[in-house]
Protein backbone atom coordinates (compact mmCIF):
# COMPACT_ATOMS: atom_id res chain seq x y z
CA UNK A 1 0.00 0.00 0.00
CA UNK A 2 0.98 3.53 -1.17
CA UNK A 3 0.70 6.65 0.70
CA UNK A 4 -0.80 9.61 -1.33
CA UNK A 5 0.70 12.90 -0.99
CA UNK A 6 -0.29 16.56 -1.67
CA UNK A 7 1.33 19.92 -1.41
CA UNK A 8 -0.93 22.78 0.97
CA UNK A 9 1.18 26.23 0.58
CA UNK A 10 0.32 29.40 1.73
CA UNK A 11 0.90 32.59 -0.48
CA UNK A 12 3.80 34.96 0.56
CA UNK A 13 1.58 37.88 2.07
CA UNK A 14 2.77 40.68 4.13
CA UNK A 15 0.35 42.86 4.92
CA UNK A 16 -3.28 41.99 4.75
CA UNK A 17 -6.98 43.85 5.83
CA UNK A 18 -9.67 42.75 7.95
CA UNK A 19 -11.60 41.40 5.31
CA UNK A 20 -8.66 40.20 3.46
CA UNK A 21 -7.81 36.69 4.35
CA UNK A 22 -5.47 35.03 1.52
CA UNK A 23 -2.57 34.66 4.84
CA UNK A 24 -4.80 31.31 5.41
CA UNK A 25 -5.32 30.49 2.12
CA UNK A 26 -4.34 26.86 1.15
CA UNK A 27 -3.77 25.47 -2.39
CA UNK A 28 -3.69 21.64 -3.69
CA UNK A 29 -2.56 20.52 -6.26
CA UNK A 30 -3.64 17.53 -8.12
CA UNK A 31 -1.25 16.25 -11.12
CA UNK A 32 0.19 12.80 -12.57
CA UNK A 33 3.72 14.37 -12.55
CA UNK A 34 4.40 16.84 -9.53
CA UNK A 35 8.29 18.26 -10.26
CA UNK A 36 9.44 20.40 -8.21
CA UNK A 37 12.15 22.59 -9.38
CA UNK A 38 14.47 25.52 -8.70
CA UNK A 39 12.71 28.49 -8.25
CA UNK A 40 15.98 30.97 -10.30
CA UNK A 41 14.20 28.91 -12.80
CA UNK A 42 10.59 29.91 -13.18
CA UNK A 43 10.70 31.96 -15.74
CA UNK A 44 11.96 29.50 -18.10
CA UNK A 45 9.86 26.60 -17.19
CA UNK A 46 6.57 28.95 -17.98
CA UNK A 47 7.96 29.90 -21.06
CA UNK A 48 9.74 26.61 -22.27
CA UNK A 49 8.30 24.07 -20.20
CA UNK A 50 10.56 21.02 -18.94
CA UNK A 51 14.67 21.76 -19.28
CA UNK A 52 15.05 19.20 -22.07
CA UNK A 53 12.07 17.88 -22.65
CA UNK A 54 12.35 16.58 -26.19
CA UNK A 55 15.47 14.81 -25.39
CA UNK A 56 13.72 13.29 -22.80
CA UNK A 57 10.65 12.78 -25.21
CA UNK A 58 13.36 10.91 -27.50
CA UNK A 59 14.76 8.68 -24.96
CA UNK A 60 11.98 6.63 -24.42
CA UNK A 61 13.09 4.12 -27.29
CA UNK A 62 15.61 2.97 -25.11
CA UNK A 63 13.75 2.19 -21.88
CA UNK A 64 12.50 -0.94 -21.82
CA UNK A 65 9.41 -1.81 -19.43
CA UNK A 66 10.94 -5.30 -18.14
CA UNK A 67 14.92 -3.02 -17.51
CA UNK A 68 16.04 -0.89 -14.98
CA UNK A 69 17.24 2.94 -15.67
CA UNK A 70 19.61 4.67 -13.93
CA UNK A 71 19.47 8.57 -13.65
CA UNK A 72 23.07 9.10 -12.54
CA UNK A 73 22.89 13.20 -12.24
CA UNK A 74 19.37 12.95 -11.58
CA UNK A 75 18.73 16.60 -10.30
CA UNK A 76 15.48 17.03 -9.26
CA UNK A 77 14.12 14.36 -11.30
CA UNK A 78 12.99 15.42 -14.49
CA UNK A 79 14.20 12.21 -16.70
CA UNK A 80 13.48 9.75 -13.93
CA UNK A 81 9.82 11.02 -13.32
CA UNK A 82 9.10 11.35 -17.02
CA UNK A 83 10.31 8.12 -17.95
CA UNK A 84 9.60 6.12 -15.13
CA UNK A 85 6.51 4.25 -16.50
CA UNK A 86 8.50 3.15 -20.01
CA UNK A 87 11.03 1.15 -17.48
CA UNK A 88 10.57 -1.76 -14.30
CA UNK A 89 12.48 0.74 -12.05
CA UNK A 90 14.94 4.14 -12.05
CA UNK A 91 17.43 4.27 -9.70
CA UNK A 92 18.31 8.22 -9.52
CA UNK A 93 21.90 9.28 -8.04
CA UNK A 94 22.08 12.84 -6.71
CA UNK A 95 25.03 13.48 -4.30
CA UNK A 96 23.68 17.47 -3.98
CA UNK A 97 21.78 17.69 -0.52
CA UNK A 98 19.21 20.01 -1.01
CA UNK A 99 18.87 19.07 -4.78
CA UNK A 100 18.24 15.49 -3.60
CA UNK A 101 15.90 16.49 -1.14
CA UNK A 102 13.60 18.13 -4.16
CA UNK A 103 14.28 15.29 -6.10
CA UNK A 104 12.59 12.72 -3.09
CA UNK A 105 9.79 15.09 -2.98
CA UNK A 106 8.97 14.99 -6.44
CA UNK A 107 9.06 10.70 -6.68
CA UNK A 108 6.92 11.46 -3.40
CA UNK A 109 4.28 13.75 -4.71
CA UNK A 110 3.81 11.92 -7.80
CA UNK A 111 3.10 8.57 -6.51
CA UNK A 112 6.02 6.99 -8.28
CA UNK A 113 6.65 3.72 -6.48
CA UNK A 114 8.94 2.62 -9.05
CA UNK A 115 11.88 5.30 -8.33
CA UNK A 116 15.01 4.63 -5.71
CA UNK A 117 16.33 7.87 -4.85
CA UNK A 118 20.42 7.76 -3.53
CA UNK A 119 22.06 10.81 -1.88
CA UNK A 120 24.96 9.76 -3.23
CA UNK A 121 27.45 10.21 -6.00
CA UNK A 122 28.80 7.38 -8.93
CA UNK A 123 32.62 7.32 -9.28
CA UNK A 124 35.49 4.67 -9.68
CA UNK A 125 36.85 2.62 -7.08
CA UNK A 126 39.80 5.62 -5.86
CA UNK A 127 36.64 7.87 -5.63
CA UNK A 128 35.07 6.16 -2.77
CA UNK A 129 34.39 7.86 0.27
CA UNK A 130 33.65 12.03 1.23
CA UNK A 131 34.59 14.17 -1.57
CA UNK A 132 33.65 17.63 -1.92
CA UNK A 133 31.16 19.07 -4.09
CA UNK A 134 31.92 22.56 -5.74
CA UNK A 135 28.61 24.10 -6.08
CA UNK A 136 28.48 26.76 -8.20
CA UNK A 137 24.78 28.05 -9.06
CA UNK A 138 21.11 28.66 -7.64
CA UNK A 139 19.99 25.87 -9.41
CA UNK A 140 22.30 23.12 -8.59
CA UNK A 141 23.74 22.68 -11.79
CA UNK A 142 26.71 22.80 -12.75
CA UNK A 143 28.15 20.99 -9.66
CA UNK A 144 31.64 18.93 -9.55
CA UNK A 145 33.89 17.60 -7.51
CA UNK A 146 36.62 18.15 -9.97
CA UNK A 147 38.22 22.40 -10.21
CA UNK A 148 36.67 24.74 -12.62
CA UNK A 149 39.37 26.85 -13.66
CA UNK A 150 37.16 30.97 -13.78
CA UNK A 151 34.10 29.42 -12.14
CA UNK A 152 32.90 30.78 -9.21
CA UNK A 153 32.15 28.48 -6.12
CA UNK A 154 28.93 29.55 -3.98
CA UNK A 155 29.74 27.37 -1.19
CA UNK A 156 31.40 23.50 -1.35
CA UNK A 157 29.28 20.46 0.48
CA UNK A 158 30.47 17.03 1.61
CA UNK A 159 29.24 14.06 -0.27
CA UNK A 160 29.70 10.35 -0.56
CA UNK A 161 30.98 8.72 -3.75
CA UNK A 162 30.28 5.20 -4.29
CA UNK A 163 30.54 3.02 -7.27
CA UNK A 164 27.81 1.51 -9.58
CA UNK A 165 29.71 -2.24 -9.26
CA UNK A 166 28.91 -2.05 -5.27
CA UNK A 167 25.35 -1.09 -6.14
CA UNK A 168 24.70 -4.17 -7.31
CA UNK A 169 21.69 -3.33 -9.76
CA UNK A 170 20.80 -6.22 -12.08
CA UNK A 171 19.20 -5.71 -15.44
CA UNK A 172 20.26 -2.64 -16.14
CA UNK A 173 18.33 -1.22 -19.71
CA UNK A 174 19.40 2.21 -19.86
CA UNK A 175 21.44 4.95 -18.45
CA UNK A 176 21.69 8.87 -18.20
CA UNK A 177 24.66 10.21 -16.83
CA UNK A 178 25.23 13.95 -16.30
CA UNK A 179 28.03 14.34 -13.71
CA UNK A 180 30.20 17.39 -14.75
CA UNK A 181 33.33 15.72 -16.08
CA UNK A 182 33.05 12.88 -13.61
CA UNK A 183 31.85 10.26 -16.37
CA UNK A 184 34.36 8.87 -16.81
CA UNK A 185 35.35 7.57 -13.27
CA UNK A 186 32.13 6.16 -13.50
CA UNK A 187 32.21 4.22 -15.68
CA UNK A 188 35.08 2.73 -14.49
CA UNK A 189 33.41 2.18 -11.23
CA UNK A 190 30.51 0.68 -13.10
CA UNK A 191 32.58 -2.06 -15.63
CA UNK A 192 31.10 -5.16 -14.00
CA UNK A 193 27.66 -3.89 -13.79
CA UNK A 194 27.75 -3.07 -17.89
CA UNK A 195 29.02 -5.97 -18.69
CA UNK A 196 26.60 -8.16 -16.36
CA UNK A 197 23.52 -6.12 -17.88
CA UNK A 198 24.72 -6.76 -21.86
CA UNK A 199 26.26 -3.31 -22.39
CA UNK A 200 22.81 -0.83 -21.59
CA UNK A 201 22.76 1.95 -24.12
CA UNK A 202 23.64 5.46 -22.25
CA UNK A 203 23.18 8.82 -23.15
CA UNK A 204 25.73 11.37 -21.39
CA UNK A 205 27.09 14.35 -21.50
CA UNK A 206 30.38 16.17 -22.21
CA UNK A 207 31.15 19.76 -22.99
CA UNK A 208 34.36 18.86 -24.05
CA UNK A 209 35.33 16.42 -26.39
CA UNK A 210 39.52 16.40 -26.19
CA UNK A 211 39.07 16.93 -22.75
CA UNK A 212 37.23 13.81 -21.66
CA UNK A 213 38.96 11.67 -24.50
CA UNK A 214 39.72 9.49 -22.50
CA UNK A 215 35.86 8.42 -21.89
CA UNK A 216 35.05 8.01 -25.14
CA UNK A 217 38.54 5.61 -25.14
CA UNK A 218 37.14 3.67 -22.56
CA UNK A 219 33.43 3.21 -24.09
CA UNK A 220 34.99 2.53 -27.40
CA UNK A 221 37.33 -0.27 -25.65
CA UNK A 222 33.80 -1.76 -23.88
CA UNK A 223 32.92 -1.95 -28.00
CA UNK A 224 30.04 1.04 -28.08
CA UNK A 225 29.06 3.39 -30.33
CA UNK A 226 29.56 6.79 -29.84
CA UNK A 227 26.94 9.13 -31.68
CA UNK A 228 26.33 12.68 -31.05
CA UNK A 229 22.97 13.86 -30.14
CA UNK A 230 22.10 16.00 -33.21
CA UNK A 231 19.85 18.77 -32.01
CA UNK A 232 22.06 19.08 -28.67
CA UNK A 233 25.53 20.70 -28.19
CA UNK A 234 26.63 18.39 -25.78
CA UNK A 235 24.90 15.14 -25.48
CA UNK A 236 26.38 12.06 -27.03
CA UNK A 237 23.95 8.66 -27.24
CA UNK A 238 26.63 5.29 -26.62
CA UNK A 239 24.99 2.09 -28.34
CA UNK A 240 26.39 -0.98 -26.98
CA UNK A 241 27.27 -3.83 -29.00
CA UNK A 242 24.78 -6.58 -30.33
Amino acid sequence: MSTNHFILTKPNVTTISVTDDRENETIFVDNKICYILPRNLTEYYVRGGLYEKSLIEWCKQFCKIDKNMLDIGAHTGTYSLSLCEYNKNVYCFEPQRMTYYALCGSVVLSNKTNIYCYNIGLGSPEQCGLNILNIISNDGGGSSIHEQPGVTILKKEEIIINTLDNMNILDIGFIKMDIEDNEYYAILGALESVKRSSYPTILFECNNIEKNKRLFDLLLELGYEILPVSWTSNMYIAIGPL
